[in-house]
């Protein structure tokens, strides 16, 4: 009668282990990554969801005609960006054409994404990255692809510009980080009448992926294909 009694009492306890969560958690691990791309092609090649990278396109799109500068002249677009990179809209102002887009995930993943993704790897690679997450580029590619396909994680997209750096040389950076580095883009008509680098700075807010995949369109083959100017050149990523 003890025993029974006992057996009951521990069946109950495990029931309500199982029910309250208390039993043993995955680990999981913590997922940052920046890439600027030129096309929505180059973010799929990077193995991350077509959709989710034709939703950044669009969103930078709807950004950059939000946000982009505007010039009464095309010399002085030019001078804050590259010379013959403005184009007229048809307000007959002056504004830098798009250059491609920004997008950072943020959100984590689990143990078993981890295993799942380097399955995925050639031999020699998956055996170099060990029980943990060291993250190569083709890894992390692939758990940030796994990460965005759930709901539970967000990604920040921004409209990216080409422009001359002190030296003269060309380079590509969001409008937030020129200004963070000092360009104020005073001869702009938005600075003319107001605070344009507080407007750049709070213009970038998180996306949910969840809203993203719900759309219809964006993650069509003619889309993945869509880029800037024709450009083929291959995208670049930062940590």
């Amino acid at each position: 009668m003890k025993r029974s009694k006992y057996v009951q009492l521990s069946l109950a306890a495990s029931v309500a282990m199982a029910i309250s969560g208390c039993g043993p958690t995955e680990k999981t691990y913590p997922v940052q990554k920046k890439y600027n791309f030129q096309s929505v092609q180059q973010c799929a090649d990077e193995k991350l969801p077509v959709d989710v990278c034709s939703d950044a396109y669009m969103t930078a799109m709807a950004e950059h005609r939000r946000i982009a500068p505007a010039y009464s002249n095309q010399a002085d677009c030019d001078a804050d960006f590259v010379a013959d990179w403005c184009q007229q809209d048809s307000t007959g102002q002056f504004i830098p054409r798009l250059g491609g887009f920004e997008l950072t995930a943020d959100g984590q993943v689990t143990q078993a994404q981890v295993d799942a993704a380097k399955a995925q790897l050639p031999a020699s690679e998956a055996n170099a990255q060990g029980s943990g997450f060291s993250g190569t580029s083709l890894l992390t590619g692939l758990l940030i692809g796994n990460m965005l396909s759930s709901n539970r994680n967000s990604y920040y997209s921004q409209p990216v510009y080409r422009y001359r750096d002190d030296r003269g040389n060309y380079a590509s950076s969001t409008l937030a980080q020129r200004i963070s580095k000092g360009s104020t883009f005073t001869k702009s008509n938005q600075a003319r009448y107001g605070n344009y680098t507080d407007t750049v700075r709070s213009a970038s807010k998180p996306i949910s992926v969840a809203s993203s995949t719900s759309r219809g369109g964006f993650g069509s083959k003619a889309s993945a294909r869509s880029g800037w100017g024709g450009s083929s050149s291959s995208g670049r990523s930062s940590s």
